[in-house]
């Protein structure tokens, strides 16, 4: 089996990095830094909800569009997009210019997600394909475990400079631009990349009559069974996940540093999943076995981390439970991109991003409000029962479908 990487997966991997460094501050502090501004979780739920919304109105367009300009020039143009609302979302101060720049942020990322996946298809080969989709989200989730630990003792020196109290807006705004201004760096990368061209020359007709081009992909089960899941796990994941740093220092009034440590032991947990899970698929012989395996044991870790009332057993529950829901990402991500046409993959890795938009939109903006009136009980089940549906929905949509196609694992 060859895993080498050609220069364009390596540049491509080093951009995955450095842009993760910037994630991982903005993940880790902007709660807090909203919440330190004066805001309530009513205020997050609509500033959060804001880049998903953007991301679900326009996606479907931005995936016709990066397969017609090329996925480099679409990554570029979107990464560059999608950094500039992340800076002036902490530089403003008013909400609603926050929830603007929320616009540009979504829409930016968005363009410059769905063109990652058919990149990735067109930068490896058969042998080495699901290690590179496993490879960058192991990267990413590397990058987010150095700026955790990084970007957790920084409040505090940023508030011993500046004489002001380490969790305040202040000291967290720092953080995040410092975050920010060292991620702009994964531009050049990206920019090294040789220039991709369009995989479909009938692509223009394609886009100038959208709606034949929907009903023709949403016609397929496949497709539409992958929107459908992406919508359920979007949902519960927004409904939870992105608010976990407030839940700890909520009902263990966690430090800034050990929120720190605990998401970096998070994330280098993640990276050995992530890597081993091509292994682990060719152990079992199924992208789609392992997926379910995995994604059902991190239901059981998810509900004792949400309903235990020990320290210690939440912050295992919580490790066990984020290793075993992210190994399958690479491997569904990698699975898609098979059955789609290689002119359309951007397209329909738009539909699933537009999926995933939809739950995230709802689920970020509701769970606000059920936060502020119920706590956090009656999220921990709801996210544990869209788990449920659509992991069946992922064993009962996609398992035959993979024994036709009987891909190579490496």
């Amino acid at each position: 089996m060859r895993h080498s990487f050609n220069r364009q997966a390596k540049l491509f991997l080093l951009s995955t990095i450095l842009f993760g460094i910037a994630f991982s501050f903005w993940n880790l502090f902007f709660n807090l830094y909203i919440l330190s501004s004066g805001f309530n979780t009513d205020v997050l739920g609509l500033i959060k909800a804001t880049p998903a919304l953007a991301a679900l109105a326009i996606g479907l367009p931005l995936g016709k569009i990066a397969d017609r300009i090329g996925h480099r020039k679409a990554m570029l143009i979107g990464l560059a997009v999608g950094i500039s609302g992340m800076i002036f979302q902490i530089v403003l101060h008013d909400q609603w210019l926050i929830v603007l720049m929320g616009i540009l942020q979504g829409a930016g990322f968005m363009l410059y997600r769905v063109a990652q996946p058919p990149f990735i298809m067109s930068a490896s080969d058969e042998h080495n394909r699901t290690m590179l989709f496993s490879f960058n989200f192991g990267l990413m989730t590397f990058a987010g475990m150095v700026g955790n630990l990084v970007a957790g003792q920084l409040p505090g020196i940023a508030g011993t400079l500046l004489n002001i109290p380490a969790n305040s807006a202040a000291a967290y705004q720092l953080v995040i631009l410092s975050g920010i201004a060292l991620g702009t760096t994964s531009l050049i990368p990206l920019f090294l990349l040789k220039k991709s061209k369009p995989q479909n020359k009938d692509l223009g007709q394609s886009i100038q009559s959208p709606t034949l081009s929907i009903k023709q992909l949403f016609s397929q089960k496949i497709i539409s069974r992958l929107f459908l899941i992406n919508i359920l796990v979007g949902l519960g994941a927004a409904l939870l996940i992105p608010y976990l740093n407030v839940f700890f220092r909520e009902q263990y009034a966690m430090s800034d540093q050990l929120l720190g440590i605990l998401y970096s032991l998070s994330s280098l947990l993640v990276i050995i999943g992530s890597i081993s899970a091509p292994y682990i698929a060719r152990l079992l012989k199924s992208k789609i076995v392992t997926t379910v395996v995995t994604q059902s044991l991190s239901l059981v870790f998810l509900l004792v981390l949400g309903f235990t009332s020990a320290l210690f057993i939440a912050e295992i529950s919580f490790l066990l439970r984020t290793v075993l829901m992210q190994l399958s990402a690479p491997l569904l991500n990698n699975f898609a991109m098979e059955i789609s046409p290689p002119g359309q993959q951007s397209t329909i890795s738009s539909i699933r991003g537009i999926g995933w938009q939809i739950g995230q939109a709802v689920g970020l903006f509701i769970s606000g409000l059920v936060q502020t009136r119920y706590g956090f009980t009656p999220l921990f089940i709801t996210t544990a029962i869209l788990y449920l549906i659509s992991i069946l929905l992922t064993w009962f949509s996609f398992r035959s479908k993979e024994k036709e196609l009987s891909p190579v694992y490496g």
